[in-house]
């Protein structure tokens, strides 16, 4: 078939479908003779309106128009008992002011007078006795053709309007949700926002699937674990069934969040339970470990290949016993975070003190590493004094030049600067490796969190267990200063902190 074709037939389509609805509007006729009424019902019979209401009195025309809801009305205007302009009076006040009700009148008097005093009264058209039946089709056909688009239109915004409404609830239900982590505590505030606008009543039920009754609308809220509970609204209408359905599926997401969340803590807490046990029961044959290959290396003659070699690996065993000492203290220094136990003890100290001491640590990590470590006091810094918790200081510095190595390629460099003024210390740990991916900074100071996109450690694997940054972020905070990064993927990394000698006001100081 032809595009030409195809565009005939939706327009004639159209057409029936248009003359269809217009003839199964209903019509009012009004005229006290009984000829006119027949005549009228007649020629409108014949070109299709079959619903036709007709009275000869004037005084039934109210009842009738509250009865049938007319959409159009046939009025005479001469008529005994009650003359037609008092009915198109009480036709107007009766008719809502955004309704569009047309009256056709029928009347033999065509003067300007009384064509100007039945439009002021609401009248839309006329038509003069005798009838001329070709007339009278078309003038119908006009106003009711002007009936149906106003109605359309009505309905469009209606639609529109109720469209607009529902999309604000979700809004402001998802909001709610949103605000919370306790969903059950959340669905309490579903009333306030559906009643009465929604519904005459609603409830929500937990544990259960609810079966709809006469007038509710009911639908199942459900999470990982099956359903959870009902969300019930009295008073509503089939067509808002949607609505319910979308209220229950947001509130099902919210119910399945807690859950995993739920599940997500349990796991974390036995997690870490168990790396606290593990961690304190290792410490103490670690330390063995550490002291027996400490004294054998200083038991070994200076001279020989074979002694070089037994010195060689004892000072490999020491050194890894010490880093996996560290491992173990990062573990427990986690769980006492976890419990808020974490103290700064502050003693008046030479500030250079805790910089040498994590240099001489860190020294052979770096060297190991071939990566070069400068620190760099400013003017005088090293023997300025101050109040500080040196050996938090120590594990700080620790945490963030020993991060800096691991990720910093051979012949790179780590810079630690710092300097001391009256209120405080103010230092950064710069390093030239390879950078951080924006998406990973902020997760950096995330407990257990190492990044599935971070390179490899200079010796090529992968050490620690994300917690060296979170304690570091910890041991700043005990003492009221800040810690921030800044980073540029292939520009390598700074971390900044400051650690003010003023006591804190936080849970952590002493």
């Amino acid at each position: 078939m032809s595009a030409t074709a195809i565009d005939v037939t939706t327009t004639r389509s159209a057409a029936m479908a248009r003359q269809e609805r217009l003839r199964s509007c209903t019509l009012l006729l009004v005229d006290d003779e009984e000829a006119n009424l027949d005549l009228l019902e007649a020629v409108l019979g014949e070109a299709g309106y079959t619903r036709l209401v007709r009275t000869q009195d004037a005084r039934e025309v109210m009842t009738l128009a509250t009865r049938h809801a007319p959409d159009l009305v046939l009025l005479d205007l001469h008529m005994p008992h009650r003359h037609g302009l008092e009915v198109l009076a009480d036709l107007g006040k009766a008719t809502p002011a955004d309704e569009y009700r047309p009256v056709l009148v029928l009347t033999a008097d065509v003067t300007g007078e009384a064509r100007d005093r039945a439009l002021s009264l609401g009248a839309r058209d006329f038509v003069t006795k005798p009838f001329d039946t070709i007339e009278v089709l078309l003038r119908v056909e006009n106003l009711l053709d002007a009936r149906v688009l106003h109605i359309d239109e009505r309905h469009a915004r209606e639609r529109a309007q109720a469209a607009e409404a529902r999309a604000a609830l979700l809004a402001e239900w998802s909001r709610v949700l949103a605000a919370s982590l306790d969903w059950s505590s959340a669905a309490a505030h579903l009333r306030a926002l559906v009643v009465p606008r929604w519904a005459a009543s609603c409830d929500v039920r937990f544990g259960v699937e609810v079966a709809s009754g006469q007038g509710d609308l009911t639908a199942a809220v459900m999470n990982g674990d099956g359903v959870v509970g009902a969300i019930v609204l009295d008073g509503v209408v089939a067509a808002d069934q949607p609505l319910v359905d979308e209220l229950a599926a947001r509130l099902g997401m919210a119910a399945e969040h807690a859950r995993l969340l739920a599940d997500a803590q349990r796991a974390t807490r036995e997690r870490e339970r168990l790396l606290a046990v593990v961690a304190h029961d290792l410490r103490n044959p670690l330390g063995a470990v550490a002291m027996y290959a400490e004294v054998l290396g200083s038991l070994q003659p200076d001279d020989g290949d074979a002694d070089s070699y037994t010195r060689h690996a004892l000072a490999s065993i020491h050194s890894s016993t010490a880093t996996m000492q560290r491992l173990v203290e990062d573990l427990l220094d986690a769980a006492t975070l976890r419990g808020g136990a974490l103290r700064v003890h502050r003693t008046d100290r030479r500030i250079g003190v805790a910089f040498e001491e994590a240099e001489r640590v860190l020294r052979p990590l770096a060297d190991a590493a071939e990566v070069s470590l400068l620190v760099e006091p400013s003017r005088g810094a090293a023997t300025e004094t101050g109040p500080v918790d040196e050996q938090r200081l120590v594990q700080l510095l620790s945490n963030l030049v020993g991060n800096a190595i691991k990720f910093t390629p051979p012949s790179g460099e780590v810079r630690v600067a710092y300097e001391v003024t009256a209120s405080g210390i103010e230092a950064s740990v710069a390093d030239t490796g390879t950078g951080i991916a924006p998406d990973d900074l902020p997760h950096l100071f995330t407990a257990f969190w190492r990044g599935n996109d971070r390179p490899h450690t200079s010796d090529g694997a992968r050490r620690g267990v994300g917690l060296g940054l979170w304690i570091a972020q910890a041991i700043v905070d005990a003492h009221g200063g800040t810690l921030r990064v800044e980073s540029h993927v292939g520009a390598g990394t700074t971390f900044h902190f400051t650690l003010p000698f003023e006591p804190s006001t936080t849970r952590w100081e002493d």
